[in-house]
């Protein structure tokens, strides 16, 4: 500890020995030099093996370089050189590198990354041969089966599997497998003003982001969790081109982008079998995302007209490209009479069109109107195309045939907005919106939305500001008609029972919106300011019998700041956010060879959803020493709460229980604090702490493993890759010297 004690003063010496004398070569050269580099190291402490400490960050324990913003300016002559980082040489770290001249020309080099971990707890049986490809040895196929030969095997039956057996065969064969992904960033961009009136841009990024998420799949009679790996890489390309004149402004643009998955397929062998049989496979396969391209043309113009108005527009005009080869139906080479897919590839091709205006006017000093109107088309190209005949889960043919819907669907909106201030403290606010979709291959061809909008706000000077506002929208669905797409995609006839008949999905049944907002801000006291409001949306779906019927969120939230003295400020802050909803469907079962369909209103059930998130917060910021001595402390709690309850109105006799769901609970603490400290106006000391405490329940994440059927018995010839998010308490300190230049 004394070693790393000396190296770190050894280091910060000479840190601050080059940055001294940088600026001393930078002010005998010519160049101002300013800004400032913070740098220091960082010990952490506790139980933070958790994948949710981390989630989107990197905090890595030693040495950190938390802060770099450096600048030199050339004078008149209007060079400059910046360098801006944060957290550089760390996972998540933002490096910015910019070099020009003062209204004519900017070069800049960008560089991020971005973590994702998903979980530190996943296990796996397989072994990646190939990127995508997950094998397991014969012998270990052979042992599961043994264990589980019956429930393998479709042609015996009466014999359950041994699931001590079967928990302690996977237990021991499963390995660590790291569950996470980055993202890392290159951009370069160059900005030209060869003229007052002339603006040039260009700027090509590449992103290539790598690792593994947790993905479910299915095959033969079970299902499996498996790691699919990421590996992408897409490029975009971006210029335009803007001439400006006293009242027009003209921009031409283009944007294209190239999307290439490095890892076409994902292929996995079934645990429980090692060669195929008539329904069960011993593989199964998911085709993953294609490569595509897209470029896009863009037009923009605006101009000021009479009466301090002013008008935009745009359009644009894009298309989408991906051609990937579409795989055979199964991986099961014991299913007979399997058709040929009818093309070798998707040919996919998409094009949209956006056409966009908005004039803003002010006839009268008071009152400002502003028109708006929108077009988005996105108009499918890609076959459609029949498929005589498909597998069901890699076991049988489906027994009927199907075509692919190319779906498309263009959007409308238009609206105005007029604001009027009647008398200086007091202003009225209004507007009406028009939306309008026409779809393909959806339930609903054609929706109606209308929107009335409403607003009172009352200020005085910067210490009063009261605002009450409401929103009432009408969405309409024309001709809903429940089987439309289940009898495009399957022209003989849809198999089964097909959709509730008074089922209406939530993005196409009719709505009726209400929204109310209410805010008071007073500041009318030096020391003291209050602010608090109260949001609510009512969302009530009149039409539907089944589906999502009623959403109701909002609450309510206060914010309070207190400054006792000039140097020292209190702050208390509560948010209440609360999502009510409620659904209907119904348990049904089809006909078989023996049993007639049961598809009786008494099997309905009725899901009532309860979230609720409370987040309370308490701090103090002040100098106990003027311009020396600052401190920041503060205490925040999110607690978060999900419900889920079952009821059946009727006299089931599919579903006999109703039963809750058991609660779903989050719980974060954070207490952070501050100490910092200015030797001089150049050289300042910084100590922070922070401490995290997070506690979640879930009954839907905390027992995973990779085997499930101690947990559930139905779930016995499942993998699973034992994912979860557990619990942690993390203590950081961290002390950081801050250099100005």
């Amino acid at each position: 500890m004394v070693i790393m004690r000396m190296r770190f003063v050894i280091r910060a010496v000479a840190a601050l020995s080059g940055l001294a004398l940088f600026a001393a070569t930078a002010r005998a050269q010519g160049p101002s030099p300013s800004g400032e580099v913070r740098f220091g190291g960082r010990q952490l402490f506790g139980d933070r093996a958790s994948s949710k400490f981390a989630e989107y960050q990197s905090i890595p324990d030693g040495w950190f370089l938390d802060r770099v913003d450096l600048r030199l300016d050339w004078g008149q002559t209007g060079h400059y050189l910046a360098l801006r980082a944060s957290d550089a040489l760390e996972g998540d770290q933002q490096v910015r590198l910019r070099a020009g001249r003062a209204g004519r020309w900017e070069l800049g080099l960008e560089f991020s990354k971005l973590p994702h971990a998903y979980s530190n707890t996943g296990r796996t049986l397989y072994t990646e041969t190939a990127p995508g490809v997950f094998r397991l040895p014969d012998d270990v196929q052979a042992q599961l089966r043994t264990i589980s030969t019956t429930d393998t095997d479709p042609t015996r039956s009466g014999v359950q599997p041994d699931l001590a057996k079967l928990q302690a065969l996977v237990d021991g064969l499963a390995r660590p497998l790291g569950l996470s992904s980055l993202r890392e960033q290159f951009a370069a961009s160059f900005r030209y003003s060869p003229a007052p009136r002339w603006d040039l841009r260009v700027r090509y990024s590449q992103e290539n982001q790598r690792g593994r998420r947790p993905v479910g799949a299915t095959f033969s009679f079970n299902a499996t969790e498996q790691a699919e790996p990421l590996d992408y890489k897409t490029q975009q390309l971006q210029a335009s081109l803007q001439w400006s004149a006293n009242a027009w402004t003209v921009q031409l643009g283009y944007t294209g982008a190239i999307l290439r998955n490095r890892v076409d397929v994902l292929l996995w062998d079934n645990p429980f079998r090692e060669t195929d049989a008539a329904g069960a496979s011993a593989a199964g396969r998911i085709d993953l995302y294609p490569d595509n391209t897209t470029h896009q043309g863009t037009l923009s113009a605006a101009v000021n007209l009479p009466l301090r108005s002013r008008w935009t527009a745009t359009a644009a005009y894009g298309v989408t490209l991906q051609d990937d080869s579409l795989l055979p139906f199964t991986t099961n080479s014991a299913v007979a009479n399997v058709p040929v897919v009818p093309a070798a590839t998707a040919n996919g091709e998409m094009r949209t069109f956006v056409l966009g205006s908005t004039l803003t006017t002010r006839p009268v000093r008071d009152l400002s109107l502003t028109f708006r109107y929108r077009l988005y088309d996105r108009d499918n190209r890609t076959p459609s195309l029949l498929f005589s005949n498909y597998v069901r889960t890699d076991q049988v043919l489906g027994g009927a045939a199907r075509r692919n819907l190319p779906i498309a669907y263009s959007r409308q909106t238009a609206g105005v907005e007029a604001s009027w201030q009647i008398l200086r403290p007091i202003s009225l606010r209004g507007g009406y919106e028009w939306e309008d979709w026409d779809r393909e291959h959806r339930d609903v061809l054609s929706t109606t939305e209308h929107t009335y909008s409403g607003a009172v706000d009352v200020t005085q000077g910067g210490w009063l500001l009261l605002r009450a506002a409401f929103r009432r929208s009408d969405r309409t669905a024309h001709d809903y008609e429940a089987h439309r797409v289940a009898e495009e995609t399957f022209p003989e006839g849809e198999p089964g029972l097909g959709q509730l008949e008074g089922l209406r999905k939530f993005d196409l049944a009719s709505r009726e919106r209400d929204r109310a907002e209410l805010i008071a801000r007073v500041g009318a006291w030096d020391n003291l300011s209050v602010s608090a409001s109260y949001t609510l949306t009512d969302d009530l779906y009149g039409e539907s019998e089944y589906g999502l019927l009623t959403n109701r969120a909002g609450g309510p939230a206060l914010e309070l700041t207190y400054s006792p003295f000039s140097r020292l400020s209190l702050f208390a802050e509560y948010a209440r956010e609360e999502n009510r909803l409620s659904m209907r469907s119904r348990q049904r079962t089809p006909a078989s060879s023996t049993t007639p369909a049961n598809d009786k209103p008494d099997n309905d059930w009725v899901s009532d959803v309860r979230d609720l998130v409370n987040t309370y917060a308490a701090g103090l910021s002040g100098e106990l020493l003027a311009d020396r001595l600052g401190i920041d402390l503060s205490y925040s709690v999110s607690d978060g709460n999900g419900r889920t309850g079952t009821r059946t109105p009727g006299q089931p006799d599919l579903v006999t229980t109703a039963v809750d769901y058991p609660a779903i609970v989050s719980d974060l603490r954070l207490v952070c604090a501050t100490v910092s400290y200015s030797f001089s106006q150049r050289v300042g000391l910084r100590f922070d702490y922070r401490y995290e405490k997070y506690d979640q329940i879930d009954f839907a994440l905390d027992p995973m493993t990779p085997f499930m059927g101690n947990v559930d018995a139905g779930s016995a010839l499942t993998t699973w890759l034992g994912a979860t998010r557990p619990d942690y308490r993390a203590h950081l300190a961290s002390l950081s010297l801050t250099y100005r230049l």
